[in-house]
């Protein structure tokens, strides 16, 4: 805990001192190399935002409780640099269901980034990750509603996949993925 205040009175103090380079006559960058921007200062607080996240393979995943919209959700993962979680295979699925369940303590339904909104019954993760890999519950997706386009996980006793309408609204599961 120590560590983290430690990192958080470090990144403040860059951020006021990068205001203050950013107001002074070489707008911030170093006088030796004329024409590139200082982004050490930067560095730590980038580092700083990604503290609490899940790492599994080159992707980080963090489990956010706020009970929003899918569009909603994918915008905030965005304010993130993230998007909504995808997933490649069942030990990746595995592991995002460890996400969480060490935050809440129990497996409840959560957004991730599957939809089929802009053509019926073809899925794409919002990432960009080829779609390959489902886990859907037994008779899913059915678009029941006839306006189920997104996707959510936990469903059911199996803790499957199931298409639901977008405007539903659960906590979600970001995924960054290091370049």
């Amino acid at each position: 805990m120590k560590l983290l205040t430690v990192f958080a009175l470090l990144c403040a103090v860059m951020a006021l001192s990068t205001a203050a380079d950013e107001g002074s006559s070489d707008g911030g960058k170093r006088s030796t190399q004329p024409g590139k921007v200082n982004v050490e200062k930067r560095t730590l607080c980038y580092w700083r935002r990604w503290v609490g996240w899940t790492r599994y393979g080159n992707r980080y995943y963090h489990y956010f409780p706020y009970r929003w919209t899918w569009a909603q959700a994918q915008r905030f993962c965005e304010s993130r640099n993230a998007n909504l979680a995808s997933v490649r295979n069942l030990g990746e699925y595995r592991a995002i269901q460890r996400v969480i369940y060490r935050a809440t303590h129990r497996y409840g339904l959560t957004w991730i980034g599957g939809s089929d909104a802009q053509q019926e019954r073809y899925w794409f993760w919002i990432d960009g990750t080829r779609f390959r890999f489902t886990y859907w519950c037994r008779g899913q997706p059915d678009n029941y509603y006839g306006k189920e386009h997104c996707l959510h996980m936990n469903a059911g006793g199996w803790r499957c996949m199931n298409d639901i309408p977008c405007n539903h609204r659960y906590p979600f599961v970001c995924v960054w993925k290091r370049r």
